[in-house]
């Protein structure tokens, strides 16, 4: 993580469920409209996943939870609103183990989802 961003972003924050309704529609928007693509940058072009970036920090816990609930293409996502890479070189590709090395590192930086 870069310098001078939060490690922790409280899900309780002003205007949180309306965040998260907004994610939870553009996730929806994203997985019924992204095609059967297996290229994450080709996942990560879609409108809606580039709006979902758009929303900010406060959608991170919203990304955790949902990719700790089904492990998908969101990391890039989270390389976007983080700066960070969690994901070792031998996990790269493999989308669980990419989904289980940010779940562990969000919580190693103090995120709650």
């Amino acid at each position: 993580m870069s310098s001078g961003e939060p490690t922790v972003v409280p899900g309780a924050a002003s205007g949180a469920s309306d965040r998260e309704q907004q994610f939870r529609t553009l996730a929806a928007q994203w997985k019924r409209e992204r095609g059967p693509y297996s290229s994450s940058a080709q996942l990560a072009e879609h409108p809606a996943y580039q709006q979902i970036i758009r929303l900010g920090p406060e959608v991170i816990p919203c990304l955790l939870q949902e990719l700790e609930r089904e492990p998908d293409h969101w990391f890039r996502a989270l390389h976007a609103l983080t700066g960070a890479d969690p994901v070792p070189l031998e996990s790269r590709g493999k989308v669980r183990e990419m989904a289980q090395a940010w779940l562990c590192w969000a919580r190693a930086q103090g995120y709650k989802w």
